[in-house]
């Protein structure tokens, strides 16, 4: 039964990683439809905020958003996976790091390949803290 619940854990690892991923994305657009409802109505155009501030405001919202997926990818991977956990968190930073690099490559963005890499580093060196992850 022990052997079943591990194997489980592990299947689990690559769906939480995507759960939390996700969960990024929607707190991205939260806030992205929170800064639409800030902009003044003279300020919109065909539904779309012309205010000077606006991109901004957007271009935050993204670096947030991306460093967010880091933070929680990497922190539900560690939390899920039943052992090995800093090999876990630091194959995670890695190859979160590479898909961060692939697509800033391909959308030119680089303020959220940063933001993503910094916040991946933070959560890796917060974890590596933590009692729960064996050095």
């Amino acid at each position: 039964m022990v052997r079943w619940l591990t194997w489980l854990r592990w299947l689990l690892v690559l769906p939480a990683a995507w759960v939390a991923w996700y969960a990024s994305v929607l707190t991205g657009s939260g806030l992205h439809s929170l800064a639409e409802a800030l902009c003044p109505p003279d300020q919109v155009i065909s539904g779309m905020c012309v205010a000077p501030w606006f991109g901004y405001v957007d271009r935050a919202i993204f670096c947030t958003g991306a460093g967010l997926a880091a933070a929680f990818i990497i922190f539900s991977c560690a939390i899920v996976a039943p052992s090995q956990r800093r090999v876990v968190t630091l194959v995670t930073l890695g190859a979160g790091s590479v898909v961060a690099l692939v697509l800033a490559v391909a959308t030119h963005a680089l303020p959220e390949f940063i933001a993503a890499v910094v916040s991946g580093l933070l959560t890796t060196w917060w974890l590596r803290g933590r009692t729960w992850l064996p050095p």
